[in-house]
């Protein structure tokens, strides 16, 4: 059977662009049907890939799910609504709150699941749950197929003939598996059997200039009428250098994509020339966009302040 997916090129996104190194990971994720793992630092891109992939390869919208603290894998796949057969509970002529399947719904991997289709699914933040979340993941994303473990194996047709599904949840025989992305802010370490089943990519601020110009050109086309290439060259000249000295100065967010494309667009607004703008003596406006942490700004305003001084 031919494989339902595209190459992903990781160019030809409205807004992200992805290094071939990347692509290539994320092709050969697709074509293992692996999960792909994803890190790196705080605005460099990590849940927008999901959207790029989705876009460039036709996908529809990406079936996401941000995991929270109080997250069980179990959230990512159903529903048992306790509290509203609770309440139904209440009305002795309601007969249907003497069976759990009338409460269980489908969540969003449930569902991408059992429709079998092509799409991405984004599992944001996995690393903020608890350490059971990931190891109780491992085997819903190995196998594709799952248990909804809250529905009585009586009430199993019953559940088939009203919601279209039963204890035992899989995807149709020809279906196809979703792409399946995953992030991580490095929060805590995730469990080796976990980082076993996935491939593993790396999203490093770029290097280039001219990528990282590109960047802000695609992201900005549709918002900022008129804008330069000279100022975008100039503001991506800048930054490299202010990023450099937030680098040295070990600041603890140094600013990333998302903070050049804000600032590109605020320089734009005022109608200010990079050129004008020294690293070593920022502005306190764009101290405020470039930077997210009070203690950085401290530190980068510090410095600032003593190499005027000498």
């Amino acid at each position: 059977m031919p494989h339902p997916y595209a190459t992903y090129t990781g160019q030809q996104s409205a807004g992200y662009i992805a290094s071939p190194q990347t692509a290539e990971i994320v092709n050969l994720a697709i074509h293992l049907g692996r999960p792909l793992l994803v890190e790196g630092e705080a605005g460099c891109g990590k849940t927008r890939l999901a959207g790029a992939i989705a876009e460039e390869l036709g996908l529809g919208e990406v079936i996401a799910v941000t995991v929270k603290s109080t997250s069980q894998a179990k959230d990512l796949l159903y529903r048992f609504d306790a509290l509203r057969r609770l309440q139904d509970a209440q009305d002795r002529t309601n007969t249907r709150a003497h069976h759990i399947h009338p409460y269980i719904s489908l969540e969003p991997l449930g569902r991408a699941i059992r429709q079998g289709r092509p799409g991405v699914v984004l599992i944001d933040e996995v690393d903020k749950a608890d350490i059971d979340f990931p190891n109780d993941l491992l085997d819903v994303l190995d196998r594709f197929e799952f248990d909804i473990e809250d529905l009585p194996a009586d009430e199993n047709a019953a559940c088939m003939d009203e919601r279209g599904f039963g204890r035992h949840v899989s995807g149709p025989p020809e279906g196809t598996r979703p792409i399946v992305l995953i992030t991580s802010n490095r929060e805590k370490q995730l469990p080796e059997p976990f980082l076993r089943r996935c491939l593993y990519v790396q999203l490093d601020f770029p290097s280039d200039p001219a990528m990282l110009a590109e960047i802000v050109r695609r992201n900005l086309a549709t918002r900022v009428d008129a804008l330069s290439d000279t100022l975008i060259a100039g503001a991506v000249a800048r930054f490299c250098e202010i990023r450099q000295r937030a680098h040295d100065l070990k600041l603890q967010k140094l600013p990333a994509t998302s903070e050049l494309v804000d600032w590109v667009r605020v320089l734009h607004w005022k109608g200010r020339r990079a050129e004008d703008i020294r690293p070593d003596d920022l502005a306190a406006s764009d101290q405020a966009l470039l930077f997210k942490i009070r203690d950085d700004i401290r530190r980068y305003s510090a410095r600032t302040t003593d190499e005027a001084g000498r």
